[in-house]
C-alpha cells in the first residue's frame, strides 16, 4: 500500500475518532514500516518530551493525538495503532505500566489467529465464542473486531462490577474468563478447523499486564486491510471485502455494555 494511501486513511475523521475512542486510558503502541538493523519493524511504546528526558508511555486522548503521533514518528512511517487491554489510572511515567497494579480494568480478549484464506473458519469460531458468552449471560457487552488475518472477540471492561474487580483483581478476572472459554470451546474449535481445512487456526489467551490489541479502524501492520468492528447480528454476512481501505464497513456500536452482566461468568471462571 503506497505511503500516500496510508496517510489518506488516517486523515479520515471517523478513523481518528475511533482510534481515540478505543485508546482512552490505554497504553498505546505504534507499529511502523521502517525496520531496525536486525530487520525488525519498529514498535514504539514510549516518547521522550525532550532529548535525554524521561520516557513516557504513549497515550491518545483525542483524534488530534493520532495525527500528532503520525507526525512525530513520520520518518519511521507509522502504519498501525494498538492499545492495551489494560485501562490505567494514570499514564505519565514509565513505572505506571510496569505491572497490573495501576490498572483499573482489563478488556478480556480472545485472539483468533488464522490465515486470511480461511476467513470463514475465523468467523465460525467468533460466532462460537459469542454463543458461549450469550449462554453465560453476556449479550450486550461483547463484540468482534476483524484484525486482518484473524479476529478478536472482546468483552467490554465495564461488563464487570467494580466490586467483583476489587475483590478478585482486574487481570485475574480477565485472564480467567478468557481461559475458561478457551477450555470449554477447545473441541468446537478443533472441529471448525478440520471442517474448513484451517489447520493453522488457533484461539489464544494473551491476557497479560502489557498486552496490546489493534485499535478499531487501524490499518493492519502488513495487509491492506482495516480493523473493523462487526455487530454480532451481522457476523453471518461478513466478508473480508468489508475491511478494504477506502470502502470499509464498520460498526460503531462496539462500546455498548451492561455493567455487571459478566459477573456470573467471571465467578465460574475464577472457581475453575
Amino acid at each position: 500500500m503506497a505511503r500516500e494511501l496510508v496517510l489518506k486513511h488516517y486523515r479520515n475523521l471517523l478513523v481518528l475518532k475511533e482510534i481515540a475512542r478505543f485508546s482512552k486510558r490505554r497504553w498505546v503502541a505504534v507499529h511502523c514500516e521502517a525496520r531496525d538493523h536486525l530487520g525488525r519493524p519498529f514498535l514504539i511504546r514510549y516518547m521522550r518530551s525532550q532529548p535525554g528526558g524521561a520516557k513516557r508511555p504513549l497515550k491518545i486522548e483525542g483524534p488530534g493525538d493520532v495525527l500528532a503521533l503520525l507526525s512525530a514518528f513520520r520518518e519511521l512511517r507509522p502504519r498501525a495503532f494498538y492499545a492495551s487491554a489494560a485501562i490505567f489510572k494514570r499514564l505519565e511515567e514509565a513505572d505506571d505500566v510496569l505491572g497490573p497494579e495501576n490498572a483499573t480494568a482489563f478488556t478480556p480478549t480472545w485472539d483468533i489467529d488464522n490465515e486470511l484464506g480461511a476467513w470463514r473458519a475465523t468467523i465460525e469460531v467468533a460466532k462460537a465464542i459469542l454463543d458461549f458468552l450469550d449462554k453465560h449471560g453476556v449479550s450486550r457487552s461483547a463484540f468482534v473486531k476483524w484484525s486482518g488475518r484473524g479476529a478478536h472477540v472482546h468483552i467490554h471492561h465495564e461488563a464487570f462490577s467494580p466490586e467483583l474487580l476489587a475483590k478478585h483483581g482486574p487481570l485475574n478476572v480477565a485472564y480467567a474468563v478468557v481461559e475458561y472459554a478457551c477450555l470449554k470451546l477447545g473441541p468446537a474449535v478443533t472441529d471448525i478447523s478440520a471442517e474448513h481445512g484451517a489447520y493453522s487456526l488457533k484461539v489464544e489467551n494473551k491476557m497479560d499486564p502489557q498486552r496490546v490489541f489493534t485499535c478499531p479502524l487501524s490499518l493492519h501492520r502488513e495487509l491492506d486491510m482495516v480493523a473493523i468492528c462487526v455487530a454480532p447480528d451481522e457476523l453471518e454476512d461478513f466478508t473480508p471485502e468489508w475491511a478494504r481501505p477506502g470502502r470499509f464497513r464498520h460498526w460503531d456500536g462496539w462500546d455498548r455494555f451492561e455493567q455487571g452482566e459478566a459477573d456470573e461468568l467471571a465467578l465460574r471462571a475464577l472457581e475453575l
